[in-house]
């Protein structure tokens, strides 16, 4: 008996192809299936007493080990049941074939962007005027039908259309007609297509308000949002059902869709704005990143020092975490995202680069800064960016965190051509002859780059360069005396993280589009950046006022410190007066004079010094290892090995001494020696504890920024913070332990001379509270100098006071003039915005 079933066929094309060509085989292996249960259900309903095995056939073996007969009939039949299929290896796929896919796959995206095009141009208009009419959907007549079709009854076309909104969701049969696109009516209707054609799809106009401000302050995916947002809608306006099922409908992909549309509107209607207006490129970066930096020039400018005057302070900085998978995307054309700057530049900035260095030939040396800043060494990341084809960001933002330019990195390290293309870009921007500082991780690296090759020609005057705050102590003390913006003119108190705190807003968006496509992968981390200015630019005048209160504050600390070294005796002078700023700003003239006749050569013979000492002290060890009792217990072939390694060791330290201009015995020397390798000793554990320090200090800056500039920790952050810093405590201490043990060494044999405030009795609570500046971290005695710079803790502490105050000093004079440009710019943006309404209305009444 065979039964006849009706196979529904769904899924894709070659699901349903594969579903009707098996049609007849299923359905005779269905109808098998069902006989079986049906068997098996009446053998459970009448059980047969003839079933029960006789005693015999319990002692026959189950299974028949014998093989069946030679004149069994081959033509018996088989078992029905029996639904092996064999299955053969699928063919290689034609070349041709693929190509053809290739192609038809490529022309539908053409298509659809195509169409997008088309119905955002017609959105466009649309969007605009019923956004003012509706008061940004808002008012009282956002829930109006603005639908303006005059085509007769007969000539509409009724279709289902799910209209979802924040407080119901509905399957309503709409006409559409032939006059007005089908997004379009939509929009009229208050809601957003979800689809360019024919859309099946719309989400409501205040429900993609309502996700694009939550989305800014917290990120939310769209899975994640449209499954929340189908929880809450169905016990109160019904399931919207998959067609031909009783399973839920998916949103996520058409309100994607909407969400991406909607994000290009508010981006073209700023576009017509800026386009409109007719602004220049500063004027537009005073609109959307920051009008302290990029107003209008202050009517009293030549009032401020040389220093200070016009000064723009900037922030470079790159970002490898926002990288993207090549194959998360096809490929496609990379549209131009607010803020990004665009791929040829880049390309024109390395081509400038090859020119000059053809015509100049610099020399190859190495960069011990560059070096140690792993990011700009390509090849430290390669294993990082396998797999990947934009492998991160360069940014470029202003002292008040606002974002100026962005570049997106493809398929390389944080190559110079990077920041030289962010800064040339500012540079065509701005006025001609504006002072421009550059604030930058590896600042130093960079100067010497771009002066070796002569880049930006006559714009190389105006611009000078430090090291961003944070990273500017991890550089040797050579490089921060020149290049550390707290000891160098016109920073002011800058601290040129900008940047990591951009960054850090930003991380929410690592995870997810490292899978997205490209173009929505700069758009979305361009939306954000959107919001990042736009939340800059209220905070602005907090933001100013809160850098006064600081330096006020700082300025009155200072100056109390500054007043009780001012009553202290000069032990250095002959007539033992007291203490004069005078006094303090000379000693620091000294020490960068001082340091100005020092060397890259002399640096290594100190670096190379420090080794041997070491080394000297390991050998030592080994020595008095041979003197003591255990080596009695050690077998004859150790007790050898340990005596070649001392020779070997002896003899190789021996010539790095003649090496060193050193006498040819490691064990004699002289006090000058002594004095010298104990210094460096002391210098060498101190730096060790200044790294310590460094690390301190930037875990704690987001507990720091939490109290001062209001950014909120999480309860999880906070912990994970903490438990670094306790992690972080016992290697502390150690080089706490090493330090104290070097300086009383030092302090035993040369009692008479005074290097530091802690005789040895430096804690871990007291080293935590030293901040980076603190006079305990002067370098004077890397030198090995006996001017009062370097000896006397007094001194240093003095010149650091007049640092800080030249800065916060520098710091008034620059937020004087940023507050004088952002209020020329709020006049003259209003001024130009009237005008050009009287203008429009004069055009629409003629």
């Amino acid at each position: 008996m065979r039964y006849t079933v009706q196979v529904a066929f769904s899924g894709s094309r070659s699901h349903r192809v594969r579903q009707e060509a098996n049609a007849v085989s299923n359905a005779a292996m269905l109808a098998r299936h069902r006989a079986r249960q049906r068997a098996n259900r009446q053998e459970n309903q009448h059980p047969a007493a003839s079933n029960a095995p006789d005693h015999d056939e319990v002692l026959q073996p189950a299974y028949d080990h014998e093989l069946p007969s030679e004149d069994t009939p081959d033509d018996q039949p088989e078992d029905e049941e029996d639904n092996w299929v064999t299955l053969d290896e699928e063919p290689p796929p034609n070349p041709i074939d693929e190509a053809i896919a290739s192609r038809m796959e490529a022309h539908r995206r053409e298509a659809r962007l195509f169409n997008s095009s088309v119905v955002m141009r017609l959105l466009h208009p649309i969007y605009i005027a019923l956004k003012h009419k509706t008061q940004n959907w808002a008012g009282p007549e956002a829930a109006n039908s603005f639908v303006n079709c005059r085509c007769l009854p007969h000539t509409l076309t009724k279709r289902f259309v799910d209209l979802v909104d924040i407080i119901g969701q509905q399957r309503v049969k709409l006409p559409f007609c032939r006059c007005t696109p089908d997004a379009v009516r939509l929009l009229q209707q208050g809601y957003l297509a979800g689809s360019p054609m024919q859309p099946q799809t719309a989400f409501s106009m205040r429900l993609m308000i309502f996700h694009n401000d939550l989305w800014n302050h917290c990120h939310i995916g769209s899975m994640p949002f449209t499954l929340a947002l189908q929880d809450w809608l169905e016990p109160r306006s019904g399931r919207l059902f998959a067609k031909n099922s009783k399973n839920p409908r998916e949103l996520r992909k058409p309100f994607s869709s909407a969400v991406d549309m909607f994000r290009e509107l508010n981006d073209m209607s700023h576009s017509l704005v800026m386009s409109s207006l007719q602004l220049s490129e500063q004027q537009r970066l005073a609109c959307v990143s920051c009008p302290a930096c990029f107003g209008p020039q202050p009517p009293n400018a030549n009032q401020y020092p040389t220093a200070t005057r016009d000064s723009l302070i900037l922030c470079l900085d790159g970002n490898f975490q926002h990288r993207h998978h090549a194959k998360a995307s096809r490929d496609e054309a990379i549209r131009s995202h607010r803020f990004f700057i665009q791929p040829n530049e880049v390309e024109n900035m390395k081509a400038e680069i090859r020119i000059k260095e053809m015509e100049n030939k610099p020399p190859a040396q190495a960069d011990r800064c560059a070096d140690a800043h792993k990011a700009a060494d390509d090849k430290r990341n390669e294993s990082t960016w396998k797999g990947c084809d934009d492998t991160g960001l360069m940014g470029c933002c202003c002292r008040h965190d606002s974002v100026v330019y962005v570049a997106n990195i493809y398929k390389s390290g944080e190559q110079r051509s990077l920041p030289c293309a962010l800064i040339k870009k500012v540079l065509t921007a701005i006025e001609p002859n504006r002072q421009v500082g550059i604030l930058y991780d590896i600042g130093c690296s960079l100067n010497k780059f771009i002066a070796i090759r002569d880049l930006f020609g006559p714009d190389r005057s105006r611009i000078k360069f430090a090291t961003s705050i944070f990273h500017a102590y991890v550089h040797n003390w050579l490089c921060q005396l020149e290049y550390n913006p707290r000891y160098n003119v016109g920073w002011g108190l800058s601290d040129g993280e900008g940047l990591e705190r951009m960054w850090s807003y930003l991380s929410p968006l690592v995870s997810p589009l490292r899978y997205a496509t490209r173009n929505h992968r700069l758009a979305a981390i361009s939306h954000r950046l959107k919001y990042h200015n736009f939340r800059g630019h209220n905070q602005l005048a907090l933001w100013l006022k809160r850098k006064f209160t600081n330096a006020v504050n700082r300025r009155r600390d200072t100056r109390t410190i500054l007043a009780g070294l001012l009553n202290l005796p000069n032990r250095h002078e002959h007539n033992r007066s007291s203490f004069t700023t005078k006094y303090f700003m000379r000693q620091w003239n000294n020490q960068r004079e001082f340091q100005a006749n020092h060397t890259e050569e002399e640096n290594d013979r100190k670096a190379r010094l420090v080794k041997l000492y070491k080394e000297e002290a390991v050998l030592e060890l080994l020595r008095n290892r041979l003197m003591g009792p255990e080596v009695f217990l050690a077998t004859e072939q150790q007790v050898s090995e340990l005596l070649d390694t001392i020779a070997k060791k002896t003899e190789s330290l021996k010539k790095e001494a003649e090496d060193l201009h050193r006498s040819n015995s490691t064990a004699e020397g002289t006090q000058r020696s002594d004095e010298e390798r104990l210094l460096l000793l002391l210098w060498d554990a101190k730096s060790e504890l200044f790294v310590h320090a460094v690390h301190l200090h930037a875990e704690e800056q987001p507990i720091v920024n939490s109290r001062t500039i209001g950014e909120r920790l999480g309860t999880k952050l906070k912990e994970k913070i903490f438990k670094a810093i306790q992690t972080r405590r016992p290697a502390i201490n150690k080089s706490i332990d090493n330090f104290n043990q070097c300086y009383k060494n030092f302090a035993a044999k040369f009692p008479d001379q005074e290097l530091s405030d802690f005789k040895g009795d430096l804690t871990y609570e007291v080293f935590a509270d030293l901040p980076l500046d603190d006079k305990f971290w002067n370098d004077g005695l890397y030198f090995h100098s006996k001017a009062p710079w370097a000896i006397d803790p007094d001194v240093r502490a003095g010149i650091n006071c007049m640092l800080i105050l030249s800065r916060i000093q520098e710091e008034f004079q620059l937020i004087a003039q940023e507050l004088a440009r952002a209020v020329g710019w709020a006049i003259a943006h209003y001024n130009h915005l009237a005008n050009f309404i009287d203008y429009l209305s004069d055009q629409c009444e003629r």
